[in-house]
């Protein structure tokens, strides 16, 4: 007898995998439980005789298989949980299964069910009806080939036991009785029907359950299509836009250098020499925009990978800062020296970016923490203020393009919106949360 499993449920599409085996060993524990229930309470509590030794020992059969299947499993899963083989975020990916091992399993269980079925009476025997809930499983988990297979294999066994099973009086429906309802046919039949038809009902659930997570995924998977397109689509503009005002910038700061060296020359005012120093530091400015816009556009992307060491990070996030002194840095003793592979211009910038928001949306004069963590396979950055905070509308758009909530003049909203493609394009993420009032909490993860 065949009952739903608690665990996760199996894998609707593509190649199964080590979750679809284990949860499919757990299904055939249950029924191994189920099975010796059935046989306990027939045999002592309704006194049905019926050979109990092959039947036991077709029992035995399908729980030393499961055995044995367990001890592949864990193998298939602890071999590709060692191997080299890598998802894109760093990850191993689920081990895959192969469909003729968990083919042959059901096949075994329905081969086992006719053994019992024949000496329990056959296709009279209420619990036949399960055979429907062996085909249901396979549809779940296999592919139609072995769906229509093992379909043709329950015919066989079916027409077998019409021909051929050992019959048992008890399960004999004698239509004088009075009250029919109480013999052992019928209600044998009730339990078998319930129990087939909740397990029938669970399985159907779960494939529509997994069906609607698919079209969901798929709907998400668009939209984020979708939406990479568009900031590609910005970046390249930013790209375009920065190659180009590169030029007329670079010579505005050539005209303004030569005009200040002749300003000092002519002994001019210093409210004028203030007026140069000023265009000369806003084109600095402009330089360090056009920059940003670049490494979002990815040119960051293309930039070597450095080894540096976490404390070497930290010095070239904050030492071209206006106010270093202001970010309390945590770092465990442990870690301090361990490097990390990064490029390193890209990330620093982004880090900047960061660190240089949370100082803007502090007290002039308050702090904010900076720490630093080793994960099993990723590096944590978190950066902390204690600032104004930001609500739930505010939060859904930080990182869009040329969304600010700075003062007009005071940021382009590019900060944000750059880093996050930058930690993105390293396979890492940006996340942050905050309430008004309470500051603000924003945790880099950078995978190494």
């Amino acid at each position: 007898m065949e009952k739903p499993s608690r665990s996760t449920g199996p894998r609707i599409s593509g190649h199964p995998t080590v979750k679809t085996a284990i949860w499919l060993v757990q299904l055939r524990w249950i029924a191994v439980v189920g099975q010796c229930i059935a046989v306990g309470i027939s045999y002592f509590g309704l006194g049905i005789r019926f050979p109990v030794t092959p039947v036991i020992s077709l029992i035995f059969v399908t729980a030393f298989s499961n055995l044995g299947s367990m001890v592949v499993v864990r193998r298939i899963h602890r071999r590709y949980a060692n191997s080299s083989e890598q998802g894109s975020n760093g990850h191993a990916r689920t081990a895959p299964v192969n469909s003729s091992f968990l083919g042959l399993l059901l096949l075994l269980d329905i081969l086992t069910l006719t053994g019992l079925l024949y000496f329990t009476g056959g296709v009279m025997n209420p619990f036949s009806c399960f055979f429907l809930a062996n085909i249901v499983v396979v549809g779940l988990i296999l592919s139609p080939y072995w769906t229509w297979a093992l379909t043709a294999v329950t015919v066989v066994c079916t027409i077998f036991l019409l021909g051929y099973s050992k019959p048992l009086p008890a399960l004999v429906l004698d239509q004088s009785e009075k009250s029919a309802f109480y013999t052992v046919p019928t209600q044998g039949l009730l339990i078998a029907l319930t129990t087939c038809s909740i397990v029938v009902a669970y399985f159907m659930t779960v494939l529509v359950r997994e069906l609607r997570r698919s079209e969901n995924r798929l709907v998400e998977a668009e939209e984020q299509r979708e939406s990479a397109q568009r900031l590609e689509a910005l970046a390249t503009l930013a790209a375009g836009a920065g190659h180009e005002l590169a030029s007329p910038l670079s010579t505005i700061a050539v005209v303004a250098k030569e005009l200040s060296r002749k300003l000092e020359r002519i002994d001019a005012t210093a409210s004028i020499r203030r007026d140069v120093e000023l265009i000369r530091s806003e084109l600095d400015r402009c330089r360090e925009v056009l920059q940003r816009m670049k490494s979002g556009a990815g040119e960051a992307a293309a930039e070597k990978m450095h080894d540096v060491s976490v404390t070497e990070l930290v010095s070239m996030v904050l030492t071209p800062m206006r106010e270093p002194d202001r970010v309390e840095v945590v770092i465990e003793p442990a870690i301090r020296q361990e490097s990390i592979q990064i490029p390193l211009q890209a990330v620093t910038q982004a880090l900047r970016n960061l660190v240089q928001n949370a100082l803007d949306a502090s007290e002039p004069t308050a702090k904010v923490a900076m720490h630093l963590e080793r994960q099993e396979k990723s590096w944590m950055i978190t950066i902390i203020d204690r600032g104004s905070g930001m609500g739930e509308d505010v939060l859904r758009r930080i990182g869009q393009p040329f969304f600010t909530t700075k003062d007009v003049g005071q940021g382009m909203g590019l900060g944000v919106f750059l880093t996050r493609n930058v930690l993105a394009g390293l396979g890492g993420s940006l996340e942050f949360e905050s309430q008004p009032g309470k500051g603000t909490s924003c945790r880099v993860i950078l995978p190494n």
